[in-house]
C-alpha cells in the first residue's frame, strides 16, 4: 500500500512538472483591447443615392446637418446631389429611361408621381406609407397629387401655393402703399406701370415666359383668377380654350408686349430671375412662394423685412396652384428599405422644426409642424396659409408634362410674336386634346 502511494504521489509530480513545461513553453496571446466591436447600426456599409431639386437645394448647410445625422444613425452613406429646378426633370427622366436613377429622388407635385409610376420607374408606397406613424400629420390636400391607379407612389415633403410678392421699399419709392397690395387685374396693371422706369432697367411686374414649368404656373394664377381651369373636372378635355382663358392669355401676355411692364429678356425668363432682379431692385412685383422670401433674404439681407405678399391679383376669383415636391422610390434601387428610412427622415417633425430654425422655408407638408413653429405666426406665412383655400392641383394624370409643354409653348409663342393669342390657344387646345386622346 506504502508503495502504492508513493507511485501515485510520483505520478502527479510528473505531471505537473510536464504542465508546467507546456505553459512555460507556450507564450499567452494577449488581448488586443483595441479590436472593433461588431456595429450595431441597421445599414453599415450601404450607400444610398439621392438627388434633390426645387428651390430648397440653395439650403445646404442643413442638408448636410440632415445626411450626418441619418449616416450617424443608421450607419449609411448617403451620396447626396442638390441638382435645383431648371433642368432637374430632363435629368432625371433620362436617369430612369437609362436604367440607372438615383435611390430617391424628388418629383414635383405637379404630375410627376403619377407620370412616372406609370412608366414603371417608381414603387408603390401604399403598405409604407400605411403603417407610418405620421400619415395623419401630412395634409390631406396633398395625397391626390401623389396617386396612380388608386395607390400612393410618393410621400409629399414640402407644399406651396402661389401668391404675389413685392418689394416694400419700391412700392414706397413711387407712392404706393405697401399695406395695401394690389387685388384686381387692373390694380396689378396700374401698381405695375407706377413702379415701372425702363430707362433706369426696373420694371414693374416679371412675366415667366421661358420654355418651363414656371410659364405654365403664371398662366394658370391669371387663368384661374379669371374662373377656369386647364382641363375638365374629369381630365378628359382642354377647357382653358374658353373665352375666360383667352381674356386670361391676353392680359397675362399684353403685360409685356403691349404694356411693357416686364423686362425685355421676358421670353426667357422666370421666377427665379425675376426674385433676384427684386433682390437688387429691378422688379418691383413677381409671382412666387414660401421659398421666396428665405433666398430673396440670402440674395440681399438688407431686404429682411421689406419682402411683401398677398393673394395673387384676380379678375373674377381668388385662385392659387399647389405644389411642392414628393420622395419617391426608384424601382431599379437595391436599397429601397433603406430609402424607406431616408424618406421617413426627410419628414419627419424634429428634421422639420430644425429646418425652420435655420431658414423661413418652404413649408412643410406636416400639420404638426405648422402648429408648432413660431414661424407660421409671421403675416408671410399667414398669406401662405390662406392661399391654400383657394390653391388647385395641377392634373394629377400621367399625361399633365406634356400638356405643361404645350402651354409654355402656347404662352412663348405669343410672347414671341409667333402668333396672335388667339391661334396660340387654339392649336395649344387641339394639341391638349390629341395628347388627352381626343
Amino acid at each position: 500500500m506504502k508503495n502504492r502511494k508513493l507511485g501515485v504521489i510520483s505520478i502527479m509530480l510528473m505531471v505537473m512538472v510536464i504542465l508546467s513545461a507546456c505553459s512555460a513553453a507556450i507564450p499567452e496571446t494577449p488581448i488586443d483591447e483595441t479590436e472593433e466591436t461588431v456595429s450595431t447600426k441597421p445599414f453599415e456599409g450601404h450607400t444610398l443615392v439621392v438627388w434633390i431639386g426645387s428651390h430648397a437645394v440653395e439650403q445646404e448647410p442643413i442638408w448636410n446637418k440632415w445626411v450626418a445625422d441619418f449616416e450617424d444613425m443608421t450607419g449609411a452613406n448617403i451620396e447626396l446631389s442638390l441638382l435645383g429646378f431648371e433642368g432637374y426633370y430632363e435629368q432625371l427622366v433620362t436617369a430612369y429611361s437609362a436604367g440607372a436613377p438615383p435611390d430617391v429622388a424628388l418629383g414635383d407635385l405637379g404630375g410627376w408621381v403619377p407620370e412616372f409610376a406609370a412608366q414603371g420607374w417608381i414603387i408603390p408606397l401604399e403598405d409604407q406609407i400605411n403603417s407610418w406613424e405620421g400619415k395623419d400629420q401630412i395634409f390631406d390636400n396633398l395625397w391626390v397629387t401623389v396617386t396612380y391607379d388608386d395607390k400612393y407612389y410618393g410621400l409629399p415633403w414640402d407644399c406651396d401655393s402661389r401668391f404675389l410678392i413685392f418689394n416694400k421699399q419700391m412700392f414706397r419709392d413711387v407712392g404706393l402703399d405697401p399695406e395695401n397690395p394690389p387685388e384686381t387685374w387692373d390694380e396689378l396693371l396700374q401698381y405695375a406701370q407706377a413702379i415701372n422706369d425702363p430707362e433706369n432697367g426696373v420694371y414693374g411686374y416679371g412675366v415667366s415666359g421661358a420654355m418651363s414649368e414656371l410659364a405654365t404656373l403664371g398662366y394658370m394664377m391669371f387663368l384661374g383668377g379669371n374662373g377656369e381651369r386647364l382641363l375638365s373636372d374629369d381630365y378628359s378635355q382642354a377647357t382653358f380654350n374658353s373665352p375666360e382663358g383667352l381674356e386670361a392669355l391676353k392680359f397675362y401676355t399684353e403685360l409685356f408686349t403691349e404694356y411693357e411692364v416686364s423686362p425685355p429678356g421676358t421670353a426667357n425668363q422666370g421666377e427665379d430671375e425675376y426674385r433676384n432682379g427684386m433682390a437688387a431692385g429691378k422688379i418691383g412685383m413677381a409671382v412666387g412662394g414660401n421659398w421666396s422670401w428665405p433666398l430673396l433674404y440670402l440674395a440681399n439681407p438688407d431686404l429682411e423685412g421689406e419682402v411683401g405678399t398677398s393673394l395673387h391679383p384676380y379678375n373674377s376669383e381668388p385662385y392659387s396652384v399647389l405644389g411642392g415636391w414628393a420622395t419617391m422610390i426608384s424601382e431599379a434601387s437595391n436599397e429601397k428599405e433603406l430609402a424607406w428610412e431616408w424618406m421617413k427622415h426627410m419628414t419627419s417633425k424634429d428634421a422639420w422644426l430644425y429646418w425652420l430654425t435655420q431658414s423661413e422655408g418652404p413649408m412643410p407638408t406636416r400639420k404638426d409642424v405648422a402648429n408648432e413653429s413660431p414661424l407660421f405666426e409671421d403675416e408671410k406665412w399667414q398669406v401662405q396659409l390662406e392661399t391654400l383655400a383657394y390653391a388647385d392641383a395641377r392634373p394629377p394624370i400621367p399625361e399633365y408634362t406634356q400638356i405643361s409643354y404645350e402651354i409654355q409653348l402656347m404662352v412663348q409663342s405669343v410672347i414671341t410674336g409667333q402668333s396672335t393669342a388667339e391661334e396660340a390657344i387654339e392649336r395649344a387646345a387641339s394639341n391638349v386634346n390629341t395628347i388627352l386622346g381626343n
